[in-house]
C-alpha cells in the first residue's frame, strides 16, 4: 500500500508538472475566428482554429479567403488578421510581476494585420519586434496596421509611433502617417493618403478590435461527465493559487490509480 501511495504521488506530480509546462508555454488565444482559419504548431500538421484555442510560441496562424482572425495575448497585445494572411508567433514571454523581463517576437509572413500594443510594448518598447519580408518594425506604445502586396509594404500608424528598419536604414512614423517600404533594401518613406492604393486598409478597419487589457487565456470547457471534479478542482485552485488545470489532471490521475488499486484488491481477495 505504501508503494501504491508513492506511485500515486509520483503520477500526480508528473501530470501537474506537464500541465504547468503547457500553461506556461501558452501566452495567447484565438479571440475570434471567422471562415477558414488554421493553426500550425511547430512541425505538427495544420488544424482548424477555434475560439479560445491556446497560442504558444512557434505557432503559425493562417487565414483563407473571406476569413479573419483576432488573437489576444496575456499582456493585452492584440493581433487582427485579415483574409489570406499568415502570422508566426516566434517568441512570446510574459512576466506579469516583472514586465520588463518579457519579450515578443512576431513575424508577419503575408497579408494584412493590425497590432495593438499590450503591457509588454508599453513598458519596454525594445521588447516588441515584428519582422516582415521587407523590414523589422519596433513600437512606442502603439496601434498600427501593415499590409503587404507582391512587393511594397504599407503601414499606417493609428496611435503612438513605429520605427521601421531594413538594410537601407531606419525611419520613424507617428500617428496619422502612412509609410511605404518598397523592398528590403529601400528606405521606408512617408506617403500621402492620395498616393495610397484605394482600399488598402479597408478590410482591417472593418474587423472589430477588442480592448488591449491584460487577461489570462480563457480556460477550455470541461469534458463530458467531469463537471463535478473540474469544478471542485477549480475551487481548490482558486483558494490556493495553484493551477486549476494541474489540479484537475492530478485528481484524474489519482482517481484512475485508486480504481486500479480497488480492482487489484478485489482480485486478491477472490
Amino acid at each position: 500500500m505504501k508503494n501504491l501511495s508513492i506511485l500515486i504521488f509520483a503520477l500526480v506530480m508528473a501530470a501537474s508538472g506537464n500541465a504547468f509546462a503547457a500553461e506556461a508555454a501558452a501566452g495567447g488565444y484565438v479571440h475570434d475566428a471567422a471562415g477558414d482559419v488554421s493553426v500550425v504548431v511547430g512541425e505538427a500538421a495544420a488544424h482548424s482554429a477555434k475560439v479560445n484555442d491556446a497560442i504558444a510560441p512557434d505557432t503559425v496562424i493562417n487565414t483563407g479567403d473571406k476569413s479573419h482572425a483576432v488573437l489576444k495575448f496575456e499582456d493585452g497585445q492584440v493581433v487582427v488578421m485579415q483574409a489570406n494572411s499568415s502570422f508566426h508567433v516566434r517568441e512570446y514571454r510574459y512576466e506579469a510581476k516583472q514586465v520588463e523581463k518579457s519579450n515578443i517576437l512576431f513575424a508577419m509572413l503575408r497579408g494584412g494585420m493590425r497590432f495593438v500594443t499590450g503591457l509588454i510594448g508599453q513598458r519596454n518598447r525594445d521588447a516588441f519586434k515584428l519582422t516582415t519580408p521587407n523590414a523589422t518594425i519596433g513600437i512606442r506604445g502603439t496601434e498600427f496596421m501593415v499590409v503587404m502586396g507582391n512587393s511594397p509594404m504599407y503601414s499606417q500608424v493609428v496611435s503612438g509611433s513605429i520605427g521601421i528598419t531594413n538594410a537601407a536604414g531606419t525611419a520613424v512614423f507617428t500617428a496619422g502617417q502612412t509609410a511605404i517600404v518598397a523592398s528590403a533594401t529601400t528606405l521606408p518613406a512617408a506617403i500621402s493618403a492620395a498616393a495610397l492604393p484605394a482600399g488598402t486598409f479597408t478590410e482591417l478597419g472593418a474587423i472589430s478590435v477588442p480592448p488591449a487589457t491584460p487577461a489570462p487565456a480563457p480556460a477550455g470547457g470541461a469534458a463530458t461527465g467531469g463537471a463535478t471534479t473540474t469544478t471542485t478542482a477549480a475551487t481548490a485552485g482558486a483558494a490556493t493559487g495553484v493551477s486549476t488545470t494541474a489540479i484537475a489532471v492530478g485528481v484524474g490521475v489519482a482517481a484512475g490509480v485508486a480504481a486500479i488499486s480497488n480492482n487489484t484488491t478485489t482480485t486478491t481477495h477472490h
